[in-house]
């Protein structure tokens, strides 16, 4: 236990919404350490952020740091397949950014002390009513504890049994950083998409997805897409592949001294690109229901989360629908899209990325 008079908190997870959390603590008095199991956590592909999530970095003090290390996507062009343009995406400046994973974890890493964030170090909740957590065998006791620990979160399945583990999805990714620069696109097609983003330092991020029969077929699917599909994707030298999962958002989030934020409590699929920024919305909200004196309002926590997790979550389940269709009927939205003005298709993603600290 430390000598300092201040609240103490742990939070588990050093990914992007429990960083982001010890740094939103601090700035409310709070003495914060991170226990992160692997090795280092500046490491990804990459990743993008919409309005608001950059507006909650600004909040605790990194957004332009994480802008600097940005690519601005103010135009991104919507393609079938076949290579017919469905709309263009248009933003102001610094509404949309592309970045590598690692570089916002070192910004939010440059935000701490050194000493905050213990890596390789496992945590277990042991006591999620009085905060007691067992660190690699060192037990103490904390006056809020954060599980900011990820879809598999371990706390959720200890302590929130009835909430469940995630669920799959059917879809399965690939993620890669690629040497040049291309036109920021986003593909998509029967049971498939396929993103590529154009990052900072003459990089672009690619990913892919599948569905169905489709995901079993692995990249050789997109062999038959339009350019500049199969080529980018033939230039990854690692390929970073995963089967997705996400999680119905966990109602009552709070456990005594304990909260779920980010995947743990609300995983969702990738089409909106709001995982990151739900998990740093979490973690400004949460700093704002703390007290420097020690109080931690969970009732107001979970009522101001709660319906922004639901409202995000099911959006995203629905775009799985019309981003990657595998059936010829809902297929038609693709044939429908050219016919609307883009600035109509485009506010209904700016109603997600309208929210403010």
């Amino acid at each position: 236990m430390s000598g300092s008079s201040r609240p103490r908190a742990a939070v588990i997870g050093g990914g992007i919404g429990g960083l982001t959390t010890a740094i939103a603590l601090r700035r409310r008095g709070w003495e914060v350490v991170v226990f992160e199991e692997t090795e280092n956590v500046a490491v990804g592909a990459g990743i993008t952020l919409w309005a608001n999530g950059l507006a909650a970095l600004d909040a605790v003090g990194v957004g332009d740091a994480v802008r600097s290390a940005s690519r601005d996507l103010t135009s991104v062009r919507i393609l079938e397949s076949t290579g017919r343009q469905l709309m263009r995406q248009t933003s102001a400046p610094g509404e949309i950014v592309a970045l590598h994973r690692r570089d916002l974890n070192a910004a939010l890493l440059a935000a701490l002390p050194a000493d905050v964030v213990r890596t390789s170090t496992s945590a277990t909740v042991l006591d999620a009513g009085s905060g007691i957590v067992d660190a690699d065998g060192t037990e103490c006791h904390y006056d809020l504890v954060v599980a900011a620990d990820g879809v598999h979160s371990a706390t959720r399945l200890r302590w929130w049994p009835d909430a469940g583990g995630e669920r799959d999805c059917g879809i399965r990714t690939w993620r890669t950083v690629i040497a040049g620069t291309h036109e920021a696109l986003t593909v998509w097609g029967p049971a498939g998409e396929c993103g590529i983003l154009p990052l900072p330092d003459d990089t672009t991020y690619v990913f892919a997805a599948s569905r169905g029969r489709a995901r079993d077929e692995g990249l050789a699917y997109f062999d038959d897409w339009a350019a500049p599909v199969p080529a980018s994707l033939a230039k990854a030298e690692v390929m970073i592949t995963h089967d997705l999962t996400d999680l119905d958002p966990v109602r009552n989030p709070v456990m005594g001294r304990t909260v779920l934020i980010g995947d743990a409590a609300h995983a969702m699929r990738p089409h909106l690109g709001q995982g990151a920024g739900l998990a740093v919305e979490d973690a400004v909200v949460l700093a704002a229901h703390c007290s420097s004196s020690g109080g931690f309002d969970g009732a107001g926590f979970a009522a101001a989360r709660r319906r922004r997790w639901a409202t995000v979550g099911w959006l995203a389940r629905r775009a799985t629908t019309v981003m990657m269709p595998t059936n010829r009927f809902v297929g038609l939205a693709h044939r429908v899209m050219p016919l609307l003005p883009d600035r109509l298709l485009a506010n209904e993603a700016g109603r997600v990325a309208n929210w403010r600290p």
